[in-house]
């Protein structure tokens, strides 16, 4: 067999081992990621019965939410309600977790971050009983190492965790869970809005069609306003505060709900078809301001920009 045939069997032989070593490296990759071999952690029913949950990180203060007559609550914060939309998801998100096993030696728990005194832990809670407790340790948003507790079986998932249980910063905080939004009243919904501020005090009233139909009118609706105390504020001012009250941002609950003997300052009454809601506030120093929903015990903090808006002040009249 000359040298150019020996050189071709060569190549030939290379590229069948090749091949055979890529179909192999293929199938274990297949094994690895089959749904067989990924581990999960909470039982997709515990989700629906689940009425607490704790997270808990050392040297941290624990951040407690519990279902109290169907409503998701922060105790911490005197029962202010929490995001039922964040809360479901981290529950959506912890029953479709799954982990890939990486040690089973209790001898690296610490090298993983997962030992009892470094770990975050998660506990799903139902009846005042514990259902599952999941500890969390080192990682980042690609991936990190977490157990079961009582298990010293380590398991790498998706990073993408550690934001839906509110603890991608240095330290857990109750008001990530908080229900950002104050007040939802539609446009459409709206009939009238009065405003009293400091050297203010404003009706905007939904115009009634043209043969006294209520019904009829839309989001293009015409508006009548009136200006009864004060001046320098516009129509269009009034106007604006349609847009936010689609939906009233806050940032953070106030707890306790401590309020100056001149509070509120301002007041917007919205009347609507189902009944008539009151918002009430006032300055924080320079750079806050404090609101609540009147008649509520709950009071929080929200942007100057949008307390500017949802309250607005005459033309060169500072908040």
């Amino acid at each position: 067999m000359n040298a150019r045939n020996i050189l071709i069997l060569t190549l030939v032989l290379a590229v069948l081992a090749g091949g055979l070593w890529y179909r192999k490296a293929s199938r274990r990759g297949e094994n690895t990621l089959t749904a067989d071999s990924l581990r999960s952690f909470v039982a997709p029913d515990l989700t629906a019965s689940v009425d607490a949950a704790e997270l808990a990180r050392p040297g941290n203060a624990a951040v407690r939410l519990e279902k109290r007559d169907g409503l998701w609550v922060i105790p911490a914060l005197g029962g202010v309600p929490a995001s039922e939309g964040s809360i479901g998801r981290m529950l959506d998100a912890l029953a479709a977790l799954r982990g890939e096993l990486r040690s089973a030696d209790p001898a690296v728990l610490g090298d993983y971050g997962l030992q009892e005194e470094q770990a975050m832990s998660l506990a799903l809670l139902a009846g005042g009983r514990e259902q599952a407790r999941l500890l969390v340790g080192k990682g980042d948003f690609r991936n990190v190492f977490v157990r079961t507790a009582g298990s010293p079986e380590v398991y790498a998932v998706p990073g993408s965790i550690l934001g839906q249980l509110g603890a991608q910063g240095p330290s857990l905080s109750p008001q990530f869970w908080i229900d950002g939004t104050l007040a939802a009243l539609p446009r459409e919904t709206v009939k009238e809005v009065r405003l009293k501020a400091p050297g203010v005090e404003a009706v905007l009233a939904r115009r009634v069609p043209s043969g006294g139909d209520a019904a009829n009118a839309t989001l293009e609706a015409e508006w009548d306003f009136r200006l009864s105390r004060g001046k320098g504020l516009a129509k269009e001012g009034m106007e604006g505060v349609l847009a936010v009250l689609e939906r009233v941002p806050v940032t953070e609950a106030v707890h306790p709900p401590q309020t100056g003997p001149t509070f509120p300052t301002h007041r917007l009454e919205v009347a609507t078809d189902s009944g008539v809601t009151v918002l009430e506030g006032a300055p924080e120093g320079e750079n806050g301001f404090l609101v609540r929903v009147a008649g509520s015990p709950h009071l929080y903090r929200m942007a100057p920009s949008v307390a500017g808006r949802l309250f607005p002040a005459p033309a060169g009249k500072a908040e």
